[in-house]
């Protein structure tokens, strides 16, 4: 994956933690949903993803890939349902 897109994907991994600190969604689905996702990603995907993790959990932020750019982030019902709606794509992604 693109080095962008990667750190994107680590910044709503990082706004669902947040989530889930909230109890906005289920708890404990994330950290399940990363360890399934390892296995098919690169060196270079888990190191961007990191970063974009450790950003996002810093900052309160997500990397918007198609626009390029790091926005706020607050974790609400709204915002959250969007982060859960990315989680659920991994999920299918990965067939789970």
């Amino acid at each position: 994956m693109s080095r962008s897109v990667a750190i994107s994907a680590g910044s709503f991994f990082a706004a669902a933690a947040h989530c889930e600190e909230q109890g906005l969604i289920t708890s404990g689905q994330t950290d399940d949903l990363l360890r399934a996702l390892y296995p098919y990603l690169s060196k270079s995907d888990k190191a961007n993803m990191a970063a974009g993790r450790t950003r996002g959990e810093k900052d309160l932020q997500v990397f918007v890939e198609a626009e390029k750019k790091w926005v706020s982030f607050t974790p609400d019902s709204a915002s959250c349902y969007r982060v859960q709606g990315v989680l659920d794509d991994y999920r299918t992604q990965l067939g789970e």
